[in-house]
């Protein structure tokens, strides 16, 4: 079984443009169109299982339809769609409540997106109720192509919301760091925080992939693409190189994923 615990899809009249402008932002080629289609498609090709897909509430105003759009994904049963708050947002806590009585089990946070620092403390009361309804936050982490230094999620920031935050089901996208590989390990192995391998592949060498998973252990690793922006195939191809087990890479592959979304 494979699960890709990283994914984007957008409306269908939303899709074309969007993943154009994403792409000029961050001077990189899509491997899809962005529909719920062609993801679906791709999967089927690449033999993913299921996908949890991410979406992120860039400004308050549009929290509600993005959230939307992510219930509106549970009707598909190859996805596991994730919601998105703005910590700007006076709407945000009864958003959480409405994500999860619809049966959504996770929000995406985008912070250079979202124009916060992870540890400023206007979001704990969000990352707080996360925490109580049991929601996965999901953040990407470390600097990001389409947009310029200081780093809004590094993993020193990271680590006092984990710090902070015990109890929350936290997920660090992109090895926990990207481009800050190294400082994930040291900042962040020890907490609670699970790291995702998305756009690893292009970003990443395979030796500093193949560290940074050591340094968080087998159980707390999540097998993630980022598509439109990589793949499956590419990704996998770059964790077969490194020499892990059977079950190593099964638990990288579905079972800690199936664990943390509950699902086993």
């Amino acid at each position: 079984m494979l699960i890709d615990f990283h994914a984007h899809a957008f409306l269908d009249k939303l899709a074309a443009g969007a993943v154009a402008s994403l792409a000029a932002k961050a001077h990189i080629q899509p491997n899809s169109n962005g529909t719920v289609a062609d993801t679906l498609r791709i999967m089927s090709e690449q033999k993913v299982d299921r996908s949890v897909i991410l979406s992120i509430a860039v400004s308050p105003r549009t929290e509600h339809h993005v959230n939307d759009f992510a219930i509106s994904l549970l009707q598909e049963p190859k996805f596991i769609p994730f919601g998105s708050v703005h910590p700007d947002s006076p709407n945000a806590i009864s958003e959480l409540k409405r994500l999860k009585s619809a049966g959504i089990c996770g929000v995406k946070f985008h912070n250079e997106y979202q124009d916060f620092y992870v540890d400023d403390e206007r979001a704990f009361p969000i990352y707080e109720k996360c925490a109580e309804l049991g929601l996965i936050m999901l953040f990407h982490g470390g600097a990001d192509l389409g947009f310029a230094p200081p780093v809004k999620t590094p993993p020193k920031r990271m680590r006092r919301v984990c710090l902070t935050f015990p109890e929350a089901k936290i997920v660090v996208a992109h090895l926990g760091g990207q481009r800050m590989e190294e400082e994930a390990a040291e900042y962040l192995a020890d907490t609670n925080a699970y790291i995702d391998t998305s756009y690893a592949a292009t970003a990443a060498s395979p030796e500093v992939g193949m560290r940074t998973i050591l340094a968080f252990g087998f159980d707390r690793v999540l097998f993630g693409t980022d598509l439109p922006w990589d793949t499956a195939a590419h990704t996998l191809s770059y964790l077969e190189s490194m020499g892990f087990t059977e079950e190593q890479k099964e638990k990288i592959y579905c079972r800690n994923a199936l664990r943390l979304l509950g699902l086993q």
